[in-house]
């Protein structure tokens, strides 16, 4: 009677101890693939990031130092409509003027001249704001304008003086360096020559 409780005892221990070995194995290969699980998502996650990093790169290259230019949308004295980011891709050479300026006047051929200029990688923008700074009201200035010789000569008008604030213009004229990838690469206030704006030009990208 003793043998057989004995031996009944035994198998009910061993029984237990190969439950107790079985739960750990299912316990340790549950953590392995709990671990394989965690490092695969840890991999497809550092996956994803990298491609969106080289995506961003690919999409959104700044080839030239400083901050992002302030995009605009203004119409000229010929009625078009003209927008800064329709040029992304090419320079963009914007000169701030007023009517009264000598220094302006003395350059506005210069300036012309640059904007006529074929196979070039830049375009050549002129900013008035009538009203603002001394300037003549829109109607006068067009009505000036339309009286000298600069026939092809892209002049924007900014009644509301909102691009002089967002480029900080406080006197003219002051001519802004833009890169190709909207950078706003170089600012300059006062007389340049028509040598030294080409020079700027080509210095950026």
């Amino acid at each position: 009677m003793k043998k057989s409780l004995r031996f009944i005892i035994g198998l009910a221990c061993l029984s237990l101890l190969t439950a107790c070995s079985t739960q750990d194995k299912m316990t340790k290969t549950e953590l392995s693939k709990d671990k394989k699980s965690l490092i695969d998502k840890k991999k497809d996650k550092m996956s994803t990031k990298d491609s969106t990093v080289m995506t961003d790169k690919k999409t959104d290259k700044m080839v030239n130092k400083g901050p992002l230019a302030a995009d605009f949308e203004l119409k000229a004295v010929d009625g078009k409509t003209y927008r800064l980011s329709d040029f992304r891709g090419k320079k963009v050479y914007l000169k701030f003027w007023a009517s009264w300026c000598s220094i302006c006047l003395s350059t506005l051929a210069d300036t012309e001249a640059l904007a006529k200029q074929t196979d070039k990688d830049y375009v050549v923008l002129t900013v008035v704001s009538p009203g603002h700074k001394g300037e003549k009201n829109e109607a006068n200035f067009k009505k000036w304008f339309a009286g000298t010789e600069y026939k092809n000569l892209p002049v924007l008008l900014d009644p509301d003086g909102k691009l002089l604030n967002a480029y900080g213009v406080r006197s003219y004229p002051t001519e802004v360096f833009i890169g190709s990838d909207g950078v706003l690469a170089k600012k300059h206030i006062g007389y340049a020559k028509k040598s030294d704006i080409e020079k700027n030009l080509k210095a950026i990208k």
